[in-house]
């Protein structure tokens, strides 16, 4: 009796055991398309043997749990990679949207800079012309607008990625607390000897997540992950999350601030929240910059070239374009000074059918302003600029894109599921556990044959 009782219970560990790796199985197909699912495999064990009378006899297997297949490495290179990628894409998007204020067109401040210069070159040919006249102050205003449209573009553009630096530090705080809430539950797994599994994909998952938005370093401990930005600002630690905030600088810029009140802006880079801010700290407001400068010094020129002459009346050239009193932000205020035709200094010698003063205005056209390069030069610079800023973030963007597609590649074939290597598994296991029911069945009924014969004996 004791040895089929050995064998039952050995039949009953072994179906035990099947049951186990069918359930798993199951788990493992049913989220073949779940995003950051981790194939997970029965953990069996082979049963100590009993030793009775010198002979050793198998006892049979245990289930010991289950264990989540993982790639550690793979997993953090893919976040670093999710990192650049995000941070390359948030950049593009914005000088996406930015380029076509700088592409050649009939309302670029290029083409309504030669479209000046050239109303300039008509008028000198009828210096007394109504018509030629009120070109050069169409021309005049419809560069104005040309500057007005172009900085309004960037500085919109900075206050939308304002809201988005917003919106980022709140979506980061949202995940860092769902971490931290893991790590006790994590933790006393792993102190138990149990595998994270689905808790463990959830939080990885958050970690990717976390990662699109910002830079941030990963570190496993005892306490579970230990988070922190690439700066070493912590987020994440044990039970705690520490949540960044948010305020407006002096300069209308939203800054990001640590728990402790210290701006970390500057320091955030990678992810959605690093580009954005580079985007908005650096190349817009390069460019706006740059833009101030060619609007604020072109101005200038040209005002001091109305002032070399005298307009129809005799007097002295008055401001053409309002004179600016401070060079940031001037693109996006500067306008005509004057809308009289008359007004226009055309005459060198008070002459009213004079244009000695109209090459003055030409002049402009081609000599270097106060920055160094002439008007076109710097326009065309800007131009050139944001190009090359939108080409190197889409190269960048592709190149980590390719990476990310090799990364989770490699990681889905350690770490994700095969549903035909299941769909064999599902086969194998069910045999196995066809095999160890047989099994039991068999010994039921040489128990009840044991049974039948001691009944009839006693009879």
């Amino acid at each position: 009796m004791s040895s089929l009782s050995s064998s039952l219970s050995i039949a009953m560990q072994s179906l035990n055991a099947a049951s186990g790796e069918l359930q798993l199985t199951n788990s493992n197909i049913a989220n073949a398309n779940t995003p950051g699912y981790t194939r997970k495999v029965a953990v069996l064990q082979e049963a100590p043997p009993t030793s009775e009378g010198g002979l050793s006899a198998g006892n049979g297997v245990v289930l010991e749990g289950y264990q989540s297949i993982r790639d550690e490495l793979v997993q953090g290179q893919i976040q670093q990679e999710t990192q650049a990628q995000s941070g390359a894409n948030a950049q593009l998007a914005s000088l996406q949207q930015i380029q076509p204020a700088f592409t050649t067109s009939t309302q670029d401040i290029g083409t309504q800079m030669s479209a000046l210069f050239a109303s300039i070159s008509s008028l000198s040919t009828n210096p007394t012309g109504s018509s030629a006249r009120q070109g050069v102050l169409v021309a005049g205003k419809n560069l104005a607008t040309a500057f007005n449209t172009t900085s309004n573009t960037l500085t919109s553009l900075q206050a939308s990625l304002n809201t988005q630096v917003t919106q980022d530090v709140g979506q980061i705080n949202q995940l860092t607390k769902q971490i931290a809430a893991l790590n006790p539950q994590l933790a006393e797994m792993k102190a138990n000897g149990q595998d994270g599994g689905t808790l463990q994909d959830q939080q990885d998952q958050m970690v990717l997540q976390l990662s699109a938005l910002t830079n941030v370093a990963v570190t496993q401990n005892s306490s579970g992950v230990t988070l922190t930005t690439g700066n070493g600002t912590a987020l994440v630690m044990g039970s705690q999350s520490f949540a960044l905030q948010t305020t407006s600088g002096t300069n209308g810029m939203t800054q990001v601030l640590d728990q402790n009140g210290t701006n970390i802006t500057a320091g955030l880079t990678g992810g959605d929240l690093g580009g954005t801010i580079q985007t908005r700290d650096n190349s817009i407001a390069s460019l706006l910059n740059q833009l101030d400068t060619l609007a604020s010094q072109f101005a200038t020129a040209f005002n001091a070239a109305q002032a070399a002459g005298t307009d129809q009346n005799g007097n002295t050239g008055q401001n053409f374009f309002t004179p600016p009193t401070t060079t940031a932000g001037y693109a996006g205020l500067m306008q005509m000074a004057i809308t009289d035709p008359a007004a226009i200094a055309a005459s060198s010698d008070g002459s009213a059918g004079s244009n000695g003063n109209l090459a003055a205005f030409s002049n402009v056209q081609s000599t270097a302003l106060p920055s160094g390069s002439a008007p076109g030069d710097m326009y065309a610079s800007l131009v050139y600029q944001v190009g090359s800023l939108t080409s190197n973030a889409n190269a960048e963007s592709s190149a980590t894109t390719a990476s990310l597609l090799q990364l989770n590649n490699q990681l889905s074939s350690t770490s994700g599921v095969s549903i035909d290597e299941e769909s064999a598994n599902l086969i194998t296991y069910q045999q196995a556990y066809e095999a160890a029911a047989r099994v039991i069945s068999t010994i039921q009924q040489l128990f009840s044959v044991t049974v039948s014969m001691g009944t009839a004996a006693a009879e």
